[in-house]
């Protein structure tokens, strides 16, 4: 997971339409004309899709898989008129909130169950709490939430999930023995994003391997081999639209040529 800079997004699309629909619903006073709207003009959300997906390098902000274009979703983190597992009406003030949008894969969006391990994974509608009493009703509640869900919009987030480098799967990157809550925040993030999911893990595994063949090129070399395979390092997996390029950061770190690779 890599941190996505959210506050770029006027930059790259006009929201006045998602900003106007935040100001209608707000005076909705019923459930269901809230739901009905919502529905009636999910329009609005869809047209800003390709610039989340640029905005995210055209990858899937939580599992940093590449996608096409018009493959992703746009995810509601908090989600909009229902919260699974719990008897919530839904954040339906952040249904046209562009700071609640995060770009998706369906994998990491959608309940669906793990062809390897038969195991219900995706987010769905799920927005686990540290504190599930203090679950906000309206949007000055919001602040005394905890969600457990890493955000890719929160750079310290980002960094709480790491990859077993003989597997390719994603771990937390702090021990339960360390900091109890953030081990579980990633834990669960982990198998709610279904970012363990069987094909993820093995191209993960495959990129480690292809990764460190080339490091051991890399350290045997020198001169103009050096810097061609430094570029080749760049051109394949540091630059920005890499697929798990998190992972890439990893391999190079634990090798100890981050330093030297990376300015």
């Amino acid at each position: 997971m890599r941190y996505i800079k959210l506050s770029d997004l006027p930059r790259l699309v006009n929201l006045t339409e998602l900003e106007e629909a935040c100001k209608e619903i707000e005076k909705i006073v019923t459930e269901d004309e809230r739901k009905k709207y919502i529905d009636n003009n999910y329009q609005k959300w869809t047209a800003i899709k390709e610039a989340l997906w640029n905005l995210g390098n055209n990858k899937c902000w939580y599992s940093e898989v590449k996608l096409q274009r018009d493959q992703g979703h746009v995810e509601h983190f908090r989600p909009k008129k229902s919260v699974a597992g719990v008897k919530h009406c839904g954040y339906w003030w952040k249904a046209f909130d562009w700071h609640n949008y995060r770009y998706s894969h369906r994998t990491c969006n959608t309940r669906i169950t793990d062809y390897l391990t038969g195991v219900l994974c995706g987010k769905g509608t799920y927005f686990p709490l540290k504190e599930p009493e203090k679950r906000a009703t309206c949007k000055a509640e919001e602040a005394l939430e905890e969600p457990v869900l890493l955000d890719p919009t929160v750079a310290s987030d980002t960094r709480l999930i790491c990859f077993d480098i003989s597997s390719g799967k994603p771990i937390p990157y702090v021990t339960e023995d360390v900091n109890i809550w953030k081990n579980k925040r990633a834990r669960l993030s982990i198998d709610y994003y279904h970012l363990d999911e069987g094909t993820w893990n093995v191209n993960r595994s495959d990129l480690i391997d292809d990764l460190n063949v080339l490091c051991d090129r890399l350290e045997e070399s020198e001169g103009e081999v050096y810097d061609q395979l430094t570029n080749e390092l760049y051109s394949r997996y540091l630059n920005d639209q890499a697929e798990f390029l998190s992972l890439s950061y990893q391999v190079l770190k634990e090798r100890g040529l981050l330093e030297d690779l990376v300015a």
